[in-house]
């Protein structure tokens, strides 16, 4: 789905990924723009699944627990948008950088997975129940 609010973000890199209290994932983009994240998310690099926000303390087989934010800082940061979409009657958000692809899985009928908002003015909510509301 493309629309005045998605084309505003393609062409645009992250500039840091950060963690806010009472917001687990923030990724800001250049030119103002930030992606809160308050569901499932999952990083997948070249189709195959890499990394979730459920994965943060595990080990896995590891000598360290997984440190999600750093690890999904390592791989986005400096990388370009170059597709993003909302699925329809999920509001699930794919975003594709290169090989990356980060997901946004609404994961509830109620609360919000995501917010998009940037300098414009405008907001891209991922509602509940898999609705998109984009006002401004």
């Amino acid at each position: 789905m493309e629309n005045p609010w998605t084309s505003q973000l393609i062409g645009q890199p992250v500039e840091a990924i950060e963690q806010w209290e009472g917001c687990p994932c923030v990724v800001r983009f250049a030119g103002g723009y930030r992606l809160q994240i308050e569901s499932l998310w999952r990083l997948l690099s070249s189709g195959t699944l890499m990394l979730t926000s459920r994965d943060d303390g595990q080990l896995f087989g590891r000598n360290e627990p997984v440190h999600v934010m750093s690890e999904l800082s390592s791989k986005l940061l400096g990388q370009t948008l170059s597709a993003l979409q909302v699925t329809q009657g999920t509001a699930d958000l794919t975003l594709h950088f290169g090989e990356q692809i980060l997901q946004v899985v609404s994961d509830s009928s109620g609360y919000e997975a995501w917010q998009v908002d940037g300098p414009t003015g405008t907001v891209a909510v991922g509602q509940g129940g898999g609705n998109l509301a984009v006002w401004g």
